[in-house]
């Protein structure tokens, strides 16, 4: 399980999932938008094609699914301002293209001018473990979202 590569949507919908849950452990009265958006999102968990494939099979699947997204989230609190941008661009970039944006792009995205600034945030974007870079590919296009 240690390799199972998720679906973005699916990890999205993971982790709207334990906002909404997080939400209506934290307001007990006027739940009942929280509980319909609960369900909404567990069907949308429990229908995704992910599960039919070989990696989803797996009974630990769901379970490394789950504390995936928690060590996610714990690394993005560690973020600043600036590298949760440079995350949110990254984002929308491989949604809208497909492909990694490279780190000028980046950077005027974001309002960095300099390469080698983005190039400081996204070592430590890796370091916390928040997205991962191949070796040997420059201009950025080795970045990947860690999951």
């Amino acid at each position: 399980m240690a390799h199972t590569t998720f679906p973005l949507d699916l990890i999205q919908a993971q982790r709207d999932w334990n906002r909404a849950y997080a939400a209506l452990e934290r307001r007990p009265v006027q739940t009942a938008a929280l509980r319909r958006r609960l369900q909404q999102l567990s069907v949308r968990l429990a229908a995704h094609p992910f599960w039919e494939t070989e990696a989803g099979r797996s009974p630990a699947a769901k379970v490394e699914l789950r504390r995936r997204v928690r060590e996610l989230e714990e690394a993005e609190d560690c973020l600043t301002e600036q590298q949760e941008r440079i995350l949110q661009c990254i984002r929308d970039w491989v949604a809208e293209h497909g492909e990694t944006p490279t780190m000028r792009e980046i950077g005027t995205s974001v309002g960095l001018s300099s390469t080698g600034s983005v190039g400081y945030q996204l070592d430590k974007m890796e370091q916390l473990g928040v997205i991962v870079r191949r070796p040997g590919r420059g201009r950025g296009k080795g970045i990947a979202l860690r999951w």
